[in-house]
């Protein structure tokens, strides 16, 4: 049987967790949940939600039918029992209109005042909070009365990424739902089903980068980014080509995708783990088929096996080469994010890759 819990990937603990306290009748007012971006936090409290307001389903089976009279405008978009708010495109900041309405109806509009009419008989209010870690203090203290007197039958769920960003009083008043970032195969496959990449092999690269989250890995498949990967594995491919220069490119690339340090250091740390991945895709082709320990899921990267491929060839097979890069390319990273000037971490890496893979190249 299909279950509504089938859309989301991984959080089986935290919906276990919910399920619980249902069976117990223990659901509280208001709970934070806290976790990287990107993870389906949100997709995970829609689920949530609509298990909770199906007409169909008791509470405690976490399920939703999709056809009562609960689920039906649930997944319209207009259960008029379901309230959702979040950072307004183009703003920094949850501001105070939305839960309280704007300055000609203020009191009488806005989540506060919407959660504090009657629900639907059967039915339960529920509010969810995006970007909550954003609310100015005018909007935080709006939403403390609401929490400090929640109406009956209200619940009331923040999302946060940065949860020290919100006031102490409304941390203390809502129990804390941790979620951890999602594994790599999952991040993977969800870039396969929404068709973001080309590949296996790409999904897998990119997942391997993104720590866990899908809003992550969809920078990390920015057309521009990518080409300067491409970029860098033609010069990794390629180690006659490694030099400064080589560096300097790469450098020149980065200031045109941004403007500001911490987005270029950003995109120069992506650009070292890029050459992890190359480096460690070349070493399990080196050494497949020998015995060696697992290395698990590395990504086939075809820059990385077409220069493997050569070494074979020139009878030039030597893993001590490649783990000499890599080493070198993770002390680069570390560099990087002590906040060692960029430019000159790498030119010194390329410059020491040039050193290491010169017999090679010879």
């Amino acid at each position: 049987m299909t279950s509504l819990w089938d859309k989301l990937r991984g959080h089986r603990e935290q919906r276990e967790m919910f399920r619980r306290m249902l069976r117990r009748g223990r659901l509280a007012s208001g709970y934070l949940l806290v976790g990287p971006e990107g993870i389906g936090k949100r997709r995970f409290v829609q689920c949530l939600a609509e298990c909770l307001l199906c007409r169909e389903h008791a509470a405690e089976d976490l399920e939703a039918c999709g056809r009562c009279a609960g689920c039906k405008p649930f997944e319209a978009g207009n259960h008029p029992d379901f309230l959702a708010v979040g950072c307004p495109e183009g703003k920094r900041e949850l501001p105070i209109e939305l839960f309280v309405g704007p300055r000609e109806r203020r009191g009488q509009a806005g989540l506060c005042y919407e959660l504090s009419l009657r629900p639907l008989p059967d039915s339960r209010k529920i509010a969810v909070i995006d970007d909550a870690d954003t609310m100015n203090d005018a909007a935080a203290n709006a939403l403390l009365k609401t929490l400090e007197e929640p109406p009956d039958g209200a619940v009331l769920f923040l999302i946060a990424s940065n949860p020290d960003a919100l006031l102490p009083t409304i941390r203390s008043r809502c129990q804390m739902i941790r979620f951890a970032p999602l594994p790599a195969g999952d991040v993977a496959a969800l870039l396969l089903e929404q068709e973001l990449v080309e590949s296996k092999d790409e999904a897998q690269i990119i997942a391997a980068l993104s720590e866990g989250s899908l809003a992550q890995a969809k920078r990390l498949i920015d057309p521009e980014l990518r080409h300067l990967r491409t970029v860098l594995y033609d010069h990794l491919g390629h180690p006659p080509q490694i030099s400064i220069q080589s560096a300097r490119q790469l450098l020149e690339g980065v200031e045109k995708l941004a403007s500001e340090t911490a987005e270029q250091r950003q995109l120069a740390l992506w650009l070292v783990r890029f050459a992890a991945e190359f480096q460690r895709s070349a070493l399990w082709r080196l050494c497949e088929g020998s015995q060696v320990a697992e290395m698990g899921d590395v990504p086939r990267i075809e820059q990385a096996e077409a220069w493997v491929g050569r070494l074979r060839t020139e009878h030039v097979v030597s893993t001590e080469v490649v783990t000499e890069l890599l080493d070198r390319t993770l002390l680069t990273a570390e560099h990087i994010e002590q906040y060692a000037s960029v430019p000159l971490c790498l030119e010194a890496w390329f410059a020491e890759m040039a050193r290491i893979t010169q017999p090679v190249a010879r």
